[in-house]
């Protein structure tokens, strides 16, 4: 039963290594917030307004529309989200919105951001959205970047990465320039890298060893017990 435990051992230690794989975010895709028929934008149904729509992020300025699928305002809604049922609107009517979320974060660490951005309804205006990440201490922008469309239909991931200065890090989506320009926004991860993700740390690697090193031990005693 030794080497059972030593590779369970091993095993947890190298889950562990890859669990900063997962989305640092919350409520990424939108999908915190249920939305139905009773919900309304402009007067049509489907559509959130207001700044508690998106759970884990803070909305700034004039906020952001939480759209469903089932949204349709005349006959221009061009995409369903990229991820789950929800997407955001990042431009309200007249209006420029935004919004952020801080997550904890390891200095020195390198972080990745991907963000699905498109032109969700036909609009001949365009626009454009910006993306950065951040470090809320120093308010230092880490990395940034934009994205523009016109008349869209397709989702277009969009990337960052940047190395995180302290023990936070920040995600920050808005819109730029064109109002009424039909900017969506969906499926936002973040994701952190360093010595214990990836590729496992040396601990790590010899408790996985020992675990090796003692089964092939027992397995050893047990042939030499057998013929003796």
């Amino acid at each position: 039963m030794r080497y059972i435990a030593f590779v369970a051992a091993a095993a947890a230690l190298f889950g562990a290594s890859q669990a900063a794989a997962a989305n640092l975010l919350t409520n990424g895709s939108f999908e915190d917030r249920v939305v139905t028929a009773s919900d309304l934008c402009q007067g049509s149904a489907w559509c959130v307004r207001d700044f508690a729509s998106t759970p884990g992020w803070t909305q700034y300025s004039d906020g952001v529309d939480l759209i469903h699928n089932n949204y349709l305002q005349g006959p221009s809604v061009l995409v369903d989200a990229s991820d789950g049922v929800n997407f955001l609107d990042m431009n309200q009517a007249n209006s420029i919105g935004g919004l952020y979320q801080v997550v904890g974060a390891t200095a020195g660490w390198t972080y990745d951001l991907s963000l699905d951005a498109t032109a969700w309804a036909t609009n001949s205006r365009g626009g454009t959205i910006g993306f950065e990440l951040y470090d809320p201490l120093s308010a230092t922008i880490l990395a940034s970047g934009s994205f523009t469309d016109a008349v869209g239909g397709t989702w277009f991931t969009q990337t960052l990465t940047a190395q995180a200065l302290s023990g936070s890090i920040g995600v920050r989506v808005y819109g730029i320039v064109a109002t009424q320009a039909a900017m969506g926004l969906d499926n936002v991860i973040l994701t952190g890298s360093g010595p214990a993700a990836g590729v496992p740390e040396p601990a790590t690697w010899a408790v996985m060893l020992l675990g090796f090193g003692a089964i092939g031990t027992t397995l050893r005693q047990r042939r030499r017990s057998r013929t003796a």
